[in-house]
């Protein structure tokens, strides 16, 4: 096999977010006030500025992402100055790194989808005096925290910064460096978390009064925010096999493309849909399964699902589904938070059930049952859209049984 056409496997991933069990959220939530009073607190004595009075977006934060992301093995003095989603970062990647097979023999890229409200942050360290400055100064570079990985060797460092598809778009590097035979492995991911004081928010589907109800459903109204991350290890499958890795899905496409405005564009995306399926080997007569992003307003699902029976028209065999459910927005990482949950199933041999919409919006009408299932566990072949505030969309293509073909 030439190296341009390596088969890239995923063999493992990380995932975290403040309220995995959805009875938490609301808890959570409205804790948000008492828990942004301590963050802005600690910012304030670390950074030696005075936050205290900033307001935050609504949003799903941990009571305490130094105790939830323990770094074993770093410089404690090192770590004082992390951003919050750095943190996590480094936490998810070295675990990843500890507890699978990464030697001197891999060559290892580390594709990290950062948030852009980080490089913002950077300016904290600026209103630093004396020794705190001197001991903070390198963190100033975005990269500099990803060499406080333990690794056998220096890995190539990069940074993927998109807003929404930051995730989706450091898979989409990795992915394609593996494939063509750049490198043999692949750390990808990152996080979001709010760092600094931010007095709005950030994005323009997320103002409604009651953010917790499904997408699809009639009443959708957006997202809180979350914070949290997702990481993945990807090899070379024959590196893979030689690892002895137990190897969980295949990637067989990731298409990039526009729709030219933030809102979802269906006949854009369905052209990209398309387009990805069928670079990735999937024939009209195989059965799929379709990971909506589900934005949760009335305006993207729609389109969304309009997008969706437009693609059945060409690949019968395919259906709709929601694995995200009980997920809020993580920025840049929840489009592969349903992913997670699918290798997740398939890590522990357990079933996946995918979202049952009860009360469909008023313009997708009624949901018919050749339009949408929650058997995921049933298709081999799956494939998820994911797009961002600047109007960027991908499609990733992924096989179930990788032992196939």
């Amino acid at each position: 096999m030439s190296k341009s056409s390596s088969r890239v496997v995923i063999v493992d991933y990380r995932w975290d977010m403040p309220a995995k069990d959805d009875s938490q959220a609301k808890q959570l939530l409205h804790s948000k006030d008492k828990l942004w009073e301590n963050r802005i607190e600690q910012l304030s004595e670390r950074f030696s500025q005075d936050f205290h009075g900033a307001s935050s977006f609504d949003g799903i934060f941990y009571p305490s992402i130094e105790e939830r992301f323990a770094l074993e093995g770093i410089d404690e003095e090192k770590t004082t100055y992390l951003l919050s989603s750095e943190r996590i970062t480094l936490s998810l990647f070295q675990s990843l790194i500890n507890q699978n097979v990464v030697t001197t023999k891999h060559d290892v890229l580390v594709s990290n989808g950062s948030a852009q409200t980080d490089l913002i942050s950077k300016s904290a360290y600026l209103g630093m005096q004396g020794v705190d400055f001197m001991k903070a100064i390198e963190l100033l570079d975005p990269l500099a925290y990803l060499k406080m990985l333990r690794l056998s060797r220096p890995p190539a460092i990069q940074m993927v910064s998109e807003a929404s598809t930051s995730g989706i778009g450091a898979l989409y590097s990795g992915y394609n460096a593996v494939k063509k035979g750049k490198f043999n492995t692949a750390l990808v991911g990152g996080s979001c978390a709010s760092t600094m004081p931010f007095p709005h928010e950030l994005s323009n589907f997320g103002f409604g009064s009651d953010r917790f109800t499904q997408p699809f459903e009639q009443g959708a109204s957006g997202h809180y925010f979350s914070e949290g991350g997702a990481a993945f290890l990807i090899k070379e499958r024959q590196q893979a096999l030689a690892d002895g890795d137990h190897i969980l899905a295949e990637i067989k496409d990731i298409t990039a493309g526009t729709m030219g405005s933030p809102v979802i564009n269906r006949n854009a995306v369905k052209k990209l849909v398309l387009q990805s399926l069928a670079d990735a080997g999937v024939l009209p007569t195989d059965e799929i399964f379709m990971d909506l992003y589900g934005r949760a307003n009335e305006i993207d699902d729609t389109a969304e699902f309009s997008c969706l029976k437009n693609v059945q028209k060409v690949f019968p065999g395919l259906k709709g589904g929601y694995l995200k459910q009980h997920a809020q927005y993580m920025i840049g990482y929840y489009g592969l938070l349903g992913l997670c949950r699918l290798l997740e199933s398939k890590k522990n041999n357990t079933e996946l059930q995918g979202g049952v919409v009860t009360q469909p919006n008023s313009y997708i009408g009624k949901i018919e049952p050749d339009q949408w299932t929650t058997q995921v566990n049933d298709y081999h072949w799956i494939t998820m859209p994911m797009y961002s505030m600047h109007g960027n969309v991908y499609n990733l293509v992924i096989h179930m049984n990788p032992d196939e073909g």
